[in-house]
């Protein structure tokens, strides 16, 4: 199962990626995409080509908060190298060099974006991977693909509404506590709501996760405008005893508004002081929900 991935304040990357060349086209829709890589081998070439016309790689959009292209968004250790030497993308290939990889950085994560002409629904083309290696491309608002050497697809679906992935981790909690975070726009810019997801079979949905298994909630409360949680004690035997542990949780939710100029919204929490709420919407930067009104870029 997949679940939403913890986020957390973005350090200076301990990794860096020696070579990147970019070509762009004309300003065209734009879509993100989370690709997970498993089992890489060590020196060798990773190459991902679209043959549908009308999609393209690309950095996404200026905007100073935006994740843009980015390599191990939250890595293992301040010391993780990265397993790169060099990335390439120009229009519909994607070429990636691997160096030398030891177990632990077999796997890693890119983020960038597709751009896609109006009207193309669907991508097609072809992945060069070891036979081992798997991606797990995440694009938009759906559920994830899982991409092996050989031929790729995905499906694109398109809708009125507008809908944008919210991944939250909370931390600091202990059993019994409230917390809510609750979601606004300025008047007169548009309507804005939490959602379950878009509506077709493709969307990933709403999904709850838990480094220790269980989910420590007694209740949670998905309503228009306010995500309520009550925190409970983990069901296992070796958390039961460490009833005065803190708690830590990962939700992966949905806002949805209407085709408009809205560019931002607003999310507060109302908790106790020692809890902490991290969110990041698609490929943006996370950043700390306070008591307050905090801007969040769509």
């Amino acid at each position: 199962m997949i679940t939403a991935l913890p986020v957390e304040p973005i350090e200076p990357a301990a990794a860096t990626v020696p070579d990147v060349a970019v070509s762009i086209p004309e300003s065209l829709p734009l879509l993100p995409v989370v690709l997970q890589f498993q089992n890489v081998a060590a020196n060798s070439n990773l190459n991902f080509t679209f043959t549908t016309a009308g999609a393209y790689w690309s950095l996404g959009a200026m905007s100073g908060d935006s994740l843009g292209f980015s390599y191990n968004v939250t890595p293992q250790s301040a010391e993780s190298e990265s397993c790169i030497q060099q990335i390439e993308f120009n229009n519909a290939v994607l070429s990636i060099r691997t160096g030398a990889i030891d177990q632990a950085s077999s796997g890693f994560t890119l983020t960038l974006f597709l751009q896609v002409r109006p009207g193309v629904d669907y991508l097609q083309g072809y992945c060069t991977l070891n036979n081992e290696a798997v991606v797990t491309a995440k694009i938009g608002a759906q559920s994830p693909v899982q991409w092996r050497n050989g031929r790729i697809s995905a499906v694109l679906v398109g809708s009125e509404n507008i809908y944008r992935n919210i991944s939250f981790t909370v931390r600091g909690a202990y059993v019994g506590n409230k917390i809510d975070v609750i979601l606004t726009t300025k008047k007169g810019l548009g309507k804005v709501s939490w959602s379950l997801g878009p509506p077709f079979a493709e969307a990933s949905g709403v999904q709850l996760a838990s480094m220790l298994g269980t989910i420590p909630l007694a209740s949670m409360s998905y309503g228009l405008n306010t995500l309520s949680f009550i925190t409970s004690m983990m069901a296992d035997d070796s958390a039961s005893r460490n009833a005065g542990s803190s708690l830590e949780f990962y939700l992966n939710a949905y806002i949805v508004y209407a085709a408009s100029d809205l560019n931002y919204v607003y999310l507060k929490t109302t908790c106790n002081s020692d809890i902490t709420v991290y969110a990041q919407i698609g490929n943006r930067q996370p950043q700390i929900v306070s008591q307050s009104d905090t801007v969040f870029t769509l």
